[in-house]
């Protein structure tokens, strides 16, 4: 699978995961709210085993990506922005925040071949599940915010992942 935008694209998964990790668990570590918290650590959670499912799919196919310096740094201030404004704002951004990246996912779905079509499926969707989560929030609909994520987190690895 080649196209132009192929490694960039790759790039972007990685900072996408390295800055949502570090995001949710800053801010989980800065609320008050054990409810805000347990939601924090959930959506990490997921950050964390699509971060380790990337890791195994470039291994596997004998590709590299790369992340700018500042991408963990980031995440890390942006997570303690949220963790202080309110629960609505924050929302709001968590949701608006998945946009580009799913754009990118989509593409990546787009032209996958036959071997990386599971797993661009499975990036697509675990964005999706964050925005869906931060959309029932907003929605007024926190008992069922995170169904989502965790079916994602629920689903074992595909078999052409299994290290």
């Amino acid at each position: 699978m080649k196209y132009e935008q192929y490694q960039e694209d790759l790039n972007k998964i990685l900072e996408s995961e390295i800055f949502g990790k570090a995001l949710f668990k800053t801010a989980a570590k800065q609320t008050k709210s054990q409810i805000k918290k347990q939601k924090w650590l959930t959506l990490a959670a997921l950050e964390s085993q699509t971060l380790d499912r990337l890791e195994v799919f470039l291994q596997q196919n004998q590709l590299k990506a790369s992340s700018r310096f500042h991408i963990k740094a980031q995440g890390v201030a942006l997570g303690y922005v949220l963790s202080k404004l309110p629960w609505s704002v924050a929302m709001y951004l968590v949701k608006d925040g998945t946009q580009p990246f799913m754009q990118v996912f989509e593409r990546l779905c787009a032209h996958a071949d036959q071997d990386s079509k599971l797993f661009f499926e499975y990036v697509l969707n675990h964005e999706k599940s964050i925005h869906e989560f931060a959309n029932r929030e907003l929605n007024k609909q926190p008992s069922t915010s995170l169904e989502m994520v965790l079916e994602l987190l629920e689903q074992p690895k595909p078999s052409n992942l299994k290290s």
